[in-house]
């Protein structure tokens, strides 16, 4: 079992508030005390599934024993007829392995010659345009072949976009999470001296009784943003367009395919 966390190096149990400090002026910091209940919570919740996983370790080796042991019990009372069987139902268990094999195997030809036939159509086309058109292709190849690769260079920058745009939206989710964090401490810290108030115990340092600074300031003076996080959309025009490029090597039956966009 994962251990409960705590500073001391006394036996390791449930941390809080009381087990860090018996004296009012020796309150630590709550950011700590935080952090430590958030350790605690997740120590309890591995030492509850750890458990429950050796439950189900234990019912899954008693279920195993009793079948075994039914399963035993019921051979021995039908006796020879189920080894004389038992190529029966193997051939038959082989049979439908076999059979799902096949179906498989169909359903993925019945595609394969749908996906061929368009091919086929495709390249049909293919020829005939650059029949028609040969001149005018051989003229218009060095366009078609620079906008082919542009178009490769402005694909992979829209792929890294949309990855950096993943990342600030995981970073701004971090935010909010640590902002609300910050706000949690606030309150800890107004009711922590709030009690010393109430009990005419006064604070460490001077001003301890007066309120604490709004939480926008909490964080060594540096402002902390109030509004709320908006998630952009892409910056990116082009963020649904498709940006092709022609085949790695054009063939003497092939024809540059124009890039959409």
């Amino acid at each position: 079992m994962m251990e409960e966390v705590d500073l001391s190096d006394q036996p390791r149990q449930r941390v809080n508030s009381d087990n860090l400090s018996s004296e009012v002026d020796e309150t630590p910091d709550p950011r700590i005390q935080v952090e430590l209940e958030r350790l605690n919570t997740s120590t309890d919740t591995i030492n509850k599934l750890e458990v429950d996983l050796d439950e189900a370790r234990m019912l899954f080796r008693q279920l195993l024993a009793d079948s075994t042991h039914r399963i035993d019990i019921l051979a021995k009372r039908l006796g020879k007829c189920v080894e004389q069987s038992r190529p029966y139902y193997d051939a038959r268990i082989n049979a439908k392995q076999v059979n799902d094999a096949e179906r498989e195997k169909i359903e993925s030809a019945a595609e394969h010659r749908r996906t061929s036939a368009l091919y086929h159509e495709a390249e049909t086309r293919v020829k005939a345009l650059q029949k028609e058109l040969k001149r005018a292709i051989a003229k218009s190849r060095p366009y078609f072949e620079l906008k082919s690769a542009v178009n490769q260079q402005l694909e992979a920058q829209k792929q890294q976009v949309r990855q950096l745009e993943e990342s600030v939206a995981r970073a701004k989710v971090t935010y909010a999470q640590a902002l609300s964090n910050l706000e949690t401490i606030s309150d800890e810290i107004h009711r922590t001296r709030q009690c010393q108030l109430d009990l005419g115990v006064r604070g460490i340092g001077v001003g301890a009784e007066s309120p604490l600074p709004p939480l926008q300031t909490i964080d060594g003076g540096l402002p902390l943003p109030t509004h709320p996080l908006h998630y952009a959309e892409s910056s990116l025009e082009t963020n649904t367009q498709e940006f092709k490029s022609l085949p790695g090597k054009l063939g003497p039956v092939a024809a540059p395919i124009m890039a959409t966009g």
